[in-house]
């Protein structure tokens, strides 16, 4: 078995850590599945489904975030849509699965698109900053699909390899030859947190709104015709505004922080302005959370976090990298 299937999570980050922040490292995330979505009318079904413009997706390998919404404009799913040949893939967070195929199976008839899921299929990550070096490297069998990070999910490729595939050893290989390393679960959690990728079902849930999460400007299209959630979405976009936002919190005294966890309160003054959704220790900036805070609060103010007892924090920007 490759060394990349053991993804498995560690109490602390470890060489993967290092390797994402100045390197290269390989990362199989065990959280993706893969949809594939095919039929005569899938393209215009998907698109009354998905808050994205599937009729834009023009050429196999073009791709863009997207929300799938209830009527009430809260998140089902936010799966990265991908153009293939002759159907389309949705990459989607196992988190969302069971709730997606719910609503797939009443809004998505089936004489128009079906749904399989491709058990089969894997996305083998390369990521840090020399990913671009390493992959010049590569010499792949099978021509597989790749696709870019947008520097908002961290920059690198992904490759959407079938189980098994000697690319996958190939990829490991080359990593491990430049001086990278194969990223545990662990080393990944605090990569990504550090960036503010938010995660379905810890930082993006059904009592989030599109606008929220950070992610509207990418997973929306404002130009396209109807779909499920729609007027929630437009109403906040023409007229209003969210009462809340996602945002990193920071102990203001890192050293002596106690142990942090999703689901914390965070109070201001006695009232309750916020919500932690992830918490880790990264190795490089100490105890750090996403949460969502009241939009009146701003990078700099402090917070009381309610953990094993109040502790102060800040609330930041969000990548922490970049504040």
């Amino acid at each position: 078995m490759s060394s990349l299937d053991g993804n498995v999570a560690d109490s602390r980050p470890g060489p993967g850590y290092r390797s994402l922040i100045s390197g290269v490292a390989a990362w199989v995330d065990p959280d993706r599945v893969f949809l594939q979505i095919a039929g005569a009318r899938a393209d215009s079904v998907l698109n009354g489904l998905l808050s994205a413009d599937v009729t834009a997706l023009r050429q196999p390998g073009d791709a863009t975030l997207s929300f799938v919404l209830t009527s009430k404009g809260r998140p089902v799913a936010v799966p990265r849509v991908i153009r293939l040949e002759d159907s389309i893939l949705l990459d989607v967070s196992r988190e969302a699965v069971t709730g997606l195929l719910d609503h797939f199976g009443t809004y998505l008839p089936p004489r128009f698109a079906t749904v399989t899921a491709l058990d089969d299929t894997r996305r083998v990550s390369l990521l840090g900053p020399r990913a671009g070096e390493v992959e010049a490297t590569l010499q792949l069998s099978g021509s597989p699909l790749r696709l870019e990070r947008a520097p908002e999910e961290g920059g690198g490729v992904d490759f959407y390899l079938r189980a098994g595939s000697s690319a996958r050893e190939a990829i490991e290989t080359a990593t491990l030859a430049a001086g990278g390393a194969v990223a545990t679960a662990a080393d990944y959690e605090a990569w990504r947190m550090e960036l503010g990728i938010p995660r379905f079902g810890l930082d993006i849930t059904s009592d989030n709104l599109p606008q929220e999460t950070g992610l509207a400007s990418r997973a929306v299209s404002f130009d396209k015709g109807c779909y499920t959630g729609q007027e929630v979405v437009a109403r906040i976009h023409y007229r209003g505004q969210v009462n809340r936002h996602l945002r990193g919190i920071r102990p203001t005294d890192p050293a002596s922080a106690p142990p942090g966890s999703p689901g914390a309160e965070l109070t201001r003054e006695g009232r309750v302005v916020g919500t932690i959704t992830s918490w880790c220790v990264s190795p490089r900036l100490g105890p750090i959370g996403l949460g969502y805070v009241r939009r009146e609060l701003s990078a700099g103010d402090v917070v009381e976090a309610q953990f094993e007892h109040q502790f102060p924090c800040l609330v930041t920007d969000i990548p922490f990298t970049a504040t």
